[in-house]
């Protein structure tokens, strides 16, 4: 009985728990190659010029573009289209 219940509180509370910091991290991971590419996007337009780009990283495509402002987007890994932008 008493390792039903050990079991029980592994699975219910503490994979659920390790799944949602796993994600945070994730999204963190995500965001923090996001502003690195704004970094180097910057870099580039500096340089050469150049209004546009992609850079890939862990096989997450980030697009970059300036217009009025520096823009990035990406997928995360729930497949939805995140943007950040500065100005």
């Amino acid at each position: 009985m008493l390792s039903l219940l050990i079991i029980f509180m592994l699975f219910g509370t503490l994979l659920p728990t390790m799944q949602k910091m796993q994600q945070t991290l994730d999204d963190k991971q995500l965001r923090a190659s996001a502003f690195e590419t704004l970094h180097e996007a910057a870099k580039i337009i500096k340089s050469y010029g150049e209004i546009q780009g992609e850079r890939t990283v862990n096989g997450v495509i980030f697009s970059w573009d300036y217009h009025s402002e520096l823009c990035v987007r990406y997928k995360n890994y729930r497949s939805l289209q995140e943007t950040i932008c500065l100005e």
